[in-house]
């Protein structure tokens, strides 16, 4: 009875350890580039007094509440006791077999085990986006389909951020989230997804940020390999 109640603990045991770590944290990154619109230059009009003139105006202007990224992925699965030890183990990762890249703006915050749905307005409520022309609400368009660390989640908010192949997609640790740390957005992995600028990627991802014009975000990134 003792030794059947011991390997049921080991287990359950191993079982909680893979539900945790379905999904990790990104280990290296490299910065290729990076950019911000910027307008054209300045119109200038001549004018002298008693002129009335009628002028139409256009112009696109960069938005505040949304970040860009995109690029390639590579990857291994490894058995190894701990990240700076040699691998006890180690597999290639064929990119065809997918997987997620994912990005939370908080280090450790997000409780991956509880992985799920979310709508547009919490992201609107979370980062007072308010009803702006660029909020979440008339960004997050459409649903998604996800599978992060073994768990498909299904009709959340998302949109498609590249040609047919990438969909950012929001997901929530709780049924009402509150805070930045309860909101993470991925995108799946493809070997050769059509990319915003035509070329092809393994990645693109679209996140909100902090509104104030020169404010920054920290997003923390993970992933989970098929």
């Amino acid at each position: 009875m003792n030794s059947r109640k011991i390997c049921i603990g080991i287990f359950i045991f191993l079982f909680g350890i893979g539900l945790a770590f379905a999904i990790q944290p990104v280990g290296n990154w490299t910065i290729i580039s990076t950019g911000h619109f910027t307008p054209n230059a300045t119109t200038n009009v001549t004018t002298a007094g008693g002129n009335v003139t009628n002028m139409n105006l256009s112009s696109s202007i960069s938005t505040t509440k949304w970040a860009g990224y995109w690029g390639n992925v590579s990857g291994s699965l490894v058995l190894a006791p701990n990240s700076s030890s040699a691998n006890f183990y180690a597999w290639a990762w064929n990119i065809s077999n997918g997987g997620v890249v994912c990005a939370v703006a908080a280090p450790y915050g997000f409780n991956w085990a509880a992985v799920q749905n979310t709508t547009a307005p919490f992201v609107d409520t979370v980062w007072a986006f308010g009803a702006a022309s660029d909020n979440a609400t008339n960004t997050l368009v459409n649903t998604c389909t996800i599978t992060v660390g073994g768990v498909t989640v299904t009709g959340t908010a998302g949109n498609m951020t590249g040609g047919n192949t990438f969909k950012t997609c929001a997901l929530s640790d709780a049924a009402t989230p509150t805070t930045k740390s309860d909101l993470a957005f991925c995108v799946n992995i493809a070997s050769a997804g059509t990319l915003f600028t035509g070329g092809s990627g393994n990645y693109q991802l679209m996140v909100p940020t902090n509104k104030t014009y020169g404010a920054t975000e920290t997003y923390s990134f993970w992933m989970d390999l098929g």
